[in-house]
């Protein structure tokens, strides 16, 4: 795993950066090298920080998963990403049954955003 994820693209992102949208297609995976990023909603609201060495963007393992929020980098932030197709074949290699945890447990967590901020999140789309 280590060796694979020397191979992953790393994107710097400088303050202030919108790294994706709310509605945008959810193409890549991303884990936080250094800085932060701020989880936005989709009335400009931030809600939500995410600190180094965690990861956003988690419904691109969804099939035709949809951003769910806006982020923003807060200062400067070095990413490691992940395209969608490569994030599930990992999981995979691993254990297929990952993969379909995985997706109940994102489709929860959009659901139960959604009833918190029902004006604000969008809840993405089952697979």
């Amino acid at each position: 795993m280590e060796r694979a994820v020397k191979e992953f693209d790393v994107q710097i992102f400088p303050d202030g950066e919108m790294i994706f949208k709310v509605g945008d297609v959810a193409s890549h995976l991303f884990f936080i090298q250094s800085g932060a990023v701020e989880l936005i909603s989709a009335k400009g609201v931030v809600f939500g920080e995410v600190p180094k060495g965690q990861s956003f963007g988690e419904a691109a393992i969804l099939a035709g998963g949809i951003r769910g929020a806006s982020i923003r980098a807060k200062g400067e932030v070095v990413c490691t990403r992940i395209e969608a197709d490569v994030a599930a074949q990992l999981l995979n290699a691993h254990s297929p049954l990952l993969v379909t945890i995985l997706e109940a447990l994102l489709l929860q967590q959009s659901m139960q955003n959604s009833l918190r901020h029902p004006q604000d999140v969008r809840v993405t789309d089952a697979p």
